[in-house]
This record gives C-alpha cells, structure tokens and sequence, in this order.
C-alpha cells in the first residue's frame, strides 16, 4: 500500500548518510513507478548497516586484471589468456572454495572452477549468449577475511563492446577501485573517460601501474611521474598514489594488498559513507529522469496511448498463450516472463519497470501448472493496471488526476530537495 507522498514530512535535522538513504527509501516507497530505485537504496542502506565493501579492479582490457587479482588473493581462481578473457562480472568472498553462476533468468548453477571460461570467456561466451548475470566465487583468502568483497570487471575498449557496457555498469557498485595501468601504453583516452565516470561512484581509489618487469628503472621512474601528473589532474587532488607492481612476478603487490586491508579497517565507516552519498546521489538524478519520462508519457495523445496500450495487451496475451505449454521449472519461467515485460515497458514507454527476479538453484522445482498460469495472470493484470494508474490512461476522475499529478510534483520536488541540501 502506497501512503500519499504529500503526507511524507521530511525532517529538518543534519542527517547521516544512512539516515537520509532511509528517508529516500521511504519517500520512493511513496510512488508505485519507483519501485526499482527504491530497491537500489534498500541495497545501499544493507551495505552501510553490514559495512559491506567492495573492492573492483578495472581498467583497459589486456592490462593484466585478472592475473593481478590471482596474486591478490593468492589463488590461481580467476581464469586468465593471451586474449581478453573476463566478459562477465565476477564477485569473489571469503569462504570455502566453491563456483557459482548466477543467471539473468534467476537460476543459479554451481560449477567446477575448470568450466569457468565457458561462462565469463568471450570467445566461449560470446556476447553473453548464456544469459550470465555474473559469477561468484568463494576462496579462503586472507585479503578477503572481514567480509570485503573483491570484483574483477571486464576490461573496456575492446572489440567486444557489451564487456565495457558491463564494466561501466558495474562501476557504480564499487566503493573501493584499484585502476589498473601498464607500464607498455600510455594513459590513453579511453582510460582517462573511464576513469572520470568512475570517480563519481567510489570514494577510495589506488593506482596500480602493472607489468614493471619489462622496463628499467629509470624508464618505470618516467612513467610513474608522468602518470601522477595526469592523475593529479584528473582527479584534482595532489595526494595520488601509485603502486608500481608486476601481476606476473608478483614484485610490489604485498604493497597494494596491505595497503587496502589497511584502509579496510581504519577507513571502512568514511568510505562506505561516501560511496554510499555518490550512490544516493545518482539514483535520485536517475529517478528524477525516470520521472520526466512518465510525465512525457502521461501526456502523449490518446491515439498514441492507446496504440501502446494495445502493444502491452498483445505482449501479455502471447506470453499468457505460451505459458500454456511451458513444463518445468515454472519459478524460472516466471522470472523469464517478467524479463520481457519490463523489456517491453522499457521499448514502449521508455520507463524502467521493476520486477524482483527471485534466485534459486538449477534443481527443477516441484510446482502446479495451474498455479503458475494464476500467478502469470496476475503478473499481466497488474502490469496493465499499474500502468493505466501511473499514466492516468483514461482516467475521467478530476480529482485522482489532480492527485496524481500534485503527489507526482511533491515527490519530485523534495527529491531535488534531498539532493541539493544532503548530498
């Protein structure tokens, strides 16, 4: 049950950076067509309340990510080539050694770590035509004891464009970066974009420059001076960092490992806090667009509405027909179902629509066939009447439409409210 967001006060006291994500949390709950960011702040509010980090190398394909982050961890677990490997994001925690992949249709299939390439390779995944969401990985590494999270992300600007799609997305889940550099390239410009994306998601960044193995020392010395000058610049402090280390060797790596962990314990409180701010702040901008884009929508002609209603009809008809002759696993197929919908919404109307896509394991679920077609019904009925209710699709009572529209305004303003006074 949604509470009218012009009876939503907000408090005039200096909050916390916790405080204030839980007052977003609780104004978006206001507003059925902010279900989904709402739920990005409920995931922030549990990374500040567990001080849950992580910790994401990236950079510029074929810098040696993953063969740095085997060192780090002191595990040969992350697969590794003379050609891009990593094409899939993949978590790595504290624990006994194990690999899972977890689907975007919700199913998550537990694997040997030698079949890891056939999920997160490009050349055995292409375009991630298995449907990978991302692979996790537990390890009993000593860096990892505490709870930190480590990622390696695929590397941006190669040929394989989804993996920097991947990486960019990725990029706003990190509170912690190691930026990777090598020792054979200069900064180049896709790095130096990269990286002025990335310093607007997480607070604590280190500078590793990768591969000193292959140059002397006065040349190494050159390099390292030339990438603090533009470092500096980029990130307009002085106080920058570099962490010369050889991924192949392992020369200078204790360094970079000790010094995270370090941070981890001193800073972890700071850090989190201010990723978390750089967080609240891009998903209040994110659902401010959202929200211009249902007011674009609310106010398209009606032919035009009607037309896109009649396409959302057809969409929830056809999957009701396939539904029909789907076997199995139904709690997946009803993840699948909720994919194309919210793909659909997206195509027709340009609005993120939010479902929750519940994970489970491969392992066929015992389940009525007549229950499943109840809940894909329901599924469709609620996605038409949620829409006609944000868009006020033919709505003749001038007083819900008045209320639509001032709670709309209410929710926007104080948004921006939050934004510009907390943030």
């Amino acid at each position: 049950m949604y509470e009218k967001v012009s009876d939503f006060i907000i408090t005039e006291k200096n909050n916390t950076i916790l405080d204030t994500a839980r007052e977003v949390r609780d104004l978006l709950a206001t507003n059925e067509a902010c279900a989904g960011p709402m739920t990005k702040v409920g995931g922030l509010i549990r990374k500040l309340e567990d001080k849950d980090m992580t910790v994401s190398i990236i950079g510029q394909f074929k810098r040696g990510k993953s063969t740095l982050a085997n060192k780090i961890l002191e595990d040969e677990i992350l697969p590794v080539g003379i050609v891009p490997i990593t094409s899939a994001v993949t978590r790595v925690r504290y624990g006994e050694r194990s690999a899972s992949v977890h689907f975007q249709n919700g199913v998550v299939e537990r694997i040997p770590f030698e079949k890891l390439s056939h999920y997160i390779s490009e050349q055995e995944n292409g375009n991630n035509k298995l449907g990978v969401a991302s692979v996790e990985l537990r390890t009993p590494s000593r860096f990892l004891e505490g709870g930190l999270t480590f990622v390696d992300t695929p590397g941006v600007g190669s040929f394989h464009k989804q993996n920097s799609v991947v990486a960019y997305h990725y990029m706003k889940e990190s509170d912690a970066v190691i930026f990777l550099l090598s020792v054979d390239s200069p900064i180049n410009e896709i790095e130096i974009e990269f990286l002025r994306s990335t310093r607007d998601f997480a607070a604590k960044f280190y500078f590793a420059v990768n591969k000193i193995d292959v140059v002397s020392g006065d040349d190494l010395d050159a390099y390292v001076g030339y990438c603090r000058s533009v470092l500096g610049q980029l990130m307009e402090t002085e106080d920058i960092k570099i962490f010369p280390v050889s991924a192949k060797t392992g020369e200078g790596i204790d360094a970079l490992e000790e010094t995270i962990k370090s941070d981890c314990v001193k800073f972890v409180g700071e850090i989190l806090e201010e990723s978390a701010a750089m967080k609240l702040k891009d998903i209040i901008n994110t659902t401010l667009t959202q929200l211009n884009f249902y007011w674009k929508a609310m106010n398209l002609p009606y032919r035009e509405l009607d037309a896109k209603f009649a396409a959302v009809k057809e969409t929830t008809d056809l999957l009701k027909k396939e539904a029909a002759s789907y076997e199995g696993n139904f709690e997946i197929h009803l993840n699948e179902i909720k994919i194309k919908l919210s793909e659909k919404v997206l195509e027709l109307f340009d609005m993120e629509y939010h479902y929750d896509i519940v994970e489970q394991d491969d392992i066929i679920k015992e389940q009525a066939k007549n229950h499943f077609l109840e809940q894909v019904e329901a599924l469709c009925a609620d996605l038409e009447a949620t829409l006609d209710s944000i868009l006020l699709y033919r709505e003749e009572d001038a007083y819900k439409v008045y209320r639509r529209i001032y709670d709309l305004n209410s929710l926007t303003s104080r948004l921006r409210r939050i934004r510009d006074k907390e943030l």
